[in-house]
């Protein structure tokens, strides 16, 4: 970014710079500093972005159509900079009910710089959502324009005050009022070996009745004890306030004369984490300790409550939640061997409360107080994975990893019986072997077990354990003419149910998958290449007896893919047309004898264009047409279409 014409700001005394520099330290440093987001979505500071771009994406599948666009644009006038950015995204679904929804924001900043520290800009935004369905919100508009200025005191420190106008509307209910506040940041600040990052966001909207809020506040301290210990301690303080109108019932609204009640989420969270970085520990590996706690309270509070509604849920709550977290990571490198040991564990407790209003009958308290606590659970999960590579020689790798889960999840009330524990371990091993400079293979193999325990008898009918093996084998040549790639992959799924013979409606099965995959690219001239891409898929169903290992089919399925494509490439443009064929079979079993049962067939060309119109302008287009046939259904015809444009000027 370019600043002409500007000339340096001048303290007359060193003092007064000391001073400043010293009282915005206090200010980012200061714990009672309240806001909301991290670095990357302040709103003012850092919002500019240097580039000019237009992008859209229209996708048509089946009976959906889904249109995405995004428009953005800046300019640099020496001490006047201009940008713009517009998202637009409508998605329609034709079906019975013909489902639409359009979504669109829209920013517009500039700023005007009066010298290096000092700055003054104008700031708008719209926000627009439709939605023809019967949600909840299904309709908003959210506009507002402010004045704001970007203060630079000394070079570490931004401050960023506003104050603005606001329109919002939502449900049918228009609210106007003032947007006002503050953002800073402070920018790596090096103090005694310590680097010092923080940023801060107030924010006010007045929408009256309606009120939302946003607090955040973020501080990062990093101590670099020599070049191979690191210490960074990182604190967040976090709260946002919304207001959402929703229908009044008819009780509520006779009562206060309403038609519209409103409700406030809001949302508390504080948090602690601590890392500690050591690179070279015992000379021979590196090491990595992080700790971090975290507090959020959620409280959902309902403005207009009459104690005449006996059955009604309409009643104030909160979610109190606390979680901790430990990891631990130590990495080892070698000529011959790396690796990777770590260790994670996390607690979560989570407690939800109903809120007594004025006026609320006990009787009522205590259901819907009951009815809450049901929720409370307490959740712990340790974790240990290992991973390496062994490089057995210039050509021969081995590589493999083992991963190992293990839950807990408790709740304290009697008339939740979810509670469980959930084992899971996965193991993986790939060898990978170059043949010659053109051709490689490799082997994958894969393990998987685990196993859910409901600790009450009411779900331990749910009890199973799910094994899964795989193995794969494949190669992957590149040559000057050719370049093919081919796998071919065994899988079995088996899931036993602990006590299927207790719950006849749980019955153990078995899942076998035979796969091969090929993609190869022959290249006929410079500019012309034959591409074919496909895979064969036989998969088979049935009931299992883990005891004999022994399974009786139900159900198998045949299915083909193949897509051939002529590829010709122009002045860096690509044309390609060639055929789509997807085939699914399904087959029955009756007497052990399988039985066609349906045949599923589209058929159709298929085309790509993937155009360099200009230097930075890029065209895509890809789509297929369909003749499908289907057992018993007529036959039909439809299209699917992708068109991308993409564009930096």
């Amino acid at each position: 970014m370019k600043f002409l014409k500007l000339n340096k700001l001048k303290l007359k005394s060193p003092d007064i710079c000391s001073n400043v520099y010293f009282i915005a330290i206090l200010f980012f440093l200061s714990p009672f500093s309240l806001s909301q987001t991290r670095v990357d979505s302040l709103e003012y500071l850092g919002r500019f972005m240097n580039a000019n771009f237009f992008n859209s994406r229209f996708d048509k599948q089946l009976n959906t159509f889904h249109l995405t666009s995004q428009l953005q644009l800046f300019n640099d006038f020496d001490d006047v900079i201009i940008g713009l950015n517009e998202n637009f995204s409508s998605t329609f679904i034709r079906n019975e009910t013909k489902n639409t929804r359009d979504e669109q924001h829209f920013n517009l900043n500039s700023k005007y710089f009066f010298n290096k520290t000092i700055s003054v800009g104008l700031s708008g935004s719209s926000s627009l959502l439709s939605d023809n369905r019967s949600l909840g919100i299904n309709e908003s508009a959210v506009n507002y324009a402010t004045m704001y200025s970007e203060l630079n005191p000394v070079n570490n420190i931004k401050v960023n005050p506003f104050i603005g106008y606001s329109s919002n509307r939502q449900i049918g209910v228009t609210d106007n009022g003032s947007v006002y506040g503050i953002e800073g940041t402070l920018n790596r600040l090096n103090l005694s070996n310590m680097e010092i990052n923080s940023d801060l966001r107030f924010r006010n909207d007045d929408i009256i009745p309606r009120r939302n809020l946003i607090r955040y506040y973020f501080l990062s301290v990093k101590n670099n004890f020599d070049r191979s210990v690191a210490n960074n301690i990182q604190t967040v303080f976090s709260q946002n306030r919304k207001d959402f109108y929703f229908e009044a019932d008819s009780i509520t609204s006779s009562q206060f004369k309403i038609n519209k009640n409103i409700q406030s989420r809001i949302e508390t969270a504080y948090q602690i984490y601590d890392r500690l970085s050591y690179d070279q520990f015992l000379e021979i590996f590196s090491l990595d300790l992080a700790a971090g706690i975290n507090w959020r309270k959620i409280e959902r509070e309902n403005r207009y409550k009459s104690a005449d509604l006996l059955t009604n849920a309409l009643y104030d709550s909160r979610i109190d939640e606390l979680k901790l977290e430990i990891d631990a990571a130590t990495r080892y490198s070698s000529k011959l061997f790396d690796g990777t040991i770590r260790f994670n564990f996390y607690e979560r407790d989570e407690k939800h409360l109903a809120i007594r209003f004025d006026g609320m009958q006990e009787s009522i308290f205590e259901q819907k107080n009951e009815l809450e606590e049901q929720k409370n659970n307490n959740s712990s999960r340790a974790t240990v994975s290992v991973s390496g590579n062994f490089k057995l020689s210039f050509t021969d790798l081995l590589t493999f990893s083992l991963y190992q889960s293990k839950l807990i999840f408790d709740t304290q009330s009697k008339m939740n019986d979810d509670d469980r524990d959930e084992l899971l371990s996965i193991v993986r091993l790939r060898y990978l072997k170059v043949l010659s400079p053109y051709f490689s293979g490799f082997i994958n193999a894969e393990g998987t077990f685990g196993h859910t325990v409901y600790l009450f008898a009411s779900r331990s009918s749910n009890n199973n354990q799910n094994k899964i093996i795989r193995l794969r084998i494949g190669g992957d040549y590149y040559g000057s003419i050719l370049k093919s790639y081919n796998s071919f992959e065994v899988s079995a799924n088996y899931t036993v149910y602990d006590f299927e013979d207790i719950a006849t409606n749980n019955q153990s099965y078995a899942f076998r998958q035979f796969t091969a995959v090929d993609s190869t690219t022959l290249n006929l001239t410079n500019d012309v290449s034959l591409f074919t891409y496909g895979y064969l898929k036989l998969s088979e169903i049935g009931d299992f007896k883990w005891d004999n290992f022994t399974s009786r089919p139900t159900r198998f399925l045949e299915e083909l893919y193949l897509e051939p494509r002529f590829i010709f490439a122009y002045n860096r443009s690509i044309f390609s047309v060639g055929l789509r064929l997807f085939l699914l079979s399904t087959y029955s079993y009756q007497k052990n004898q399988k039985t066609p049962d349906s045949d599923y067939l589209s058929i159709g060309p298929i085309a790509l264009v993937d155009l360099l119109a200009w230097k930075n302008l890029n065209i895509l287009l890809k789509g297929y047409y369909e003749f499908i046939s289907n057992t018993n259904l007529p036959d039909k015809q439809q299209a699917s279409l992708l068109i991308q444009i993409n564009w930096k000027f």
